[in-house]
């Protein structure tokens, strides 16, 4: 039987950020971190690089000026689940807890300094749930592959969401996964805030994760999460094209179905209640990958659905 987990308030949160040939936009993404430190008990940034890589200049730079800093290094490139597995262990190894939290940030994205502000409480704290998972609402700029950002910082960006529109912003997880599966919406790992735990799971569970894709319900699945929910403002900003090929991902996403199933089937395993959602769950996608297949129904389309 899983005990209730009480509404806590946690010191500060870990802060995990992944970096693949960043570039430029490592270096934005570190100036965000120098300007938000304080807000997090250790900053881990991961590079996937060779150790003679710009990327491993500008961090090890980085570190000169900000030596409480840990900077890791897989010495050469790795996919992007190698490359979580083996920060995940350089934590475990260093003492992290199940229950720290962990905040998640890619390389080309920005803390969003007026965010974690207005999400922490008068004492700096964070009123976080260990049953939890917190996704979102993302604030987001526009630019290309080639060309960075460069408009205006006082002008306020769109913010997307991956509940309703009109709320609620706290779903039961099984719920969050399935309207995820019956029409995606925007959503991303930076910015969230989860359990170390349930990247633990994740990183020793079977069946093994392969790939990225549905990487936010995976990570989110873990077995003592019950709720996913959305934080007051956003306290990440992307950097991205809404005419992305997100809709692509969200198919190709499709993937790795195989994996979610199963990661829903061990999830009921300790929760005989969702044993009905999972049957649910599965047999819309079956009955939505047959009708795809037939060629009787098309894709949905990812919706890009903005937090009023």
């Amino acid at each position: 039987m899983i005990e209730k987990e009480i509404h806590t308030n946690t010191t500060s949160p870990i802060l995990v950020m992944m970096s693949w040939r960043g570039g430029a936009r490592l270096q934005r993404c570190l100036h965000s971190i120098a300007a938000n430190k304080h807000n997090f008990s250790r900053i881990i940034i991961s590079l996937t690089a060779t150790p003679d890589s710009e990327d491993v200049k500008i961090a090890k730079a980085f570190q000169d000026q900000n030596p409480e800093v840990e900077v890791l290094c897989t010495n050469v490139e790795l996919p992007t689940m190698e490359h979580q597995s083996f920060w995940v262990d350089y934590l475990t190894d260093s003492g992290t807890q199940p229950t720290d939290w962990i905040y998640w940030l890619a390389y080309d994205d920005e803390l969003n300094t007026a965010g974690l502000a207005q999400v922490q409480d008068s004492n700096g704290s964070w009123p976080l749930s260990l049953d939890t998972v917190y996704f979102g609402p993302w604030a987001m700029r526009h630019e290309t592959p080639t060309k960075l950002w460069s408009g205006n910082n006082e002008d306020d960006p769109p913010v997307w969401t991956s509940f309703p529109a009109e709320g609620p912003t706290r779903l039961p997880i099984l719920t969050w996964i399935r309207d995820q599966i019956d029409q995606p919406t925007y959503m991303q790992m930076s910015g969230s805030l989860i359990p170390f735990r349930n990247y633990l799971e994740l990183r020793r569970g079977r069946p093994k994760k392969s790939g990225p894709m549905r990487i936010e319900m995976a990570t989110a699945l873990g077995r003592k999460t019950l709720y996913v929910e959305e934080l007051s403002a956003p306290i990440s900003t992307i950097y991205g094209r809404s005419n992305s090929d997100r809709a692509t991902y969200g198919n190709a996403a499709r993937k790795e179905d195989i994996h979610l199933m199963a990661w829903i089937g061990r999830y009921a395993a300790t929760h005989p209640n969702a044993v009905i959602d999972l049957l649910a769950i599965s047999a819309r996608q079956i009955k939505r990958q047959w009708l795809q297949k037939m060629g009787r129904q098309k894709p949905v389309e990812e919706e890009w659905r903005a937090r009023k």
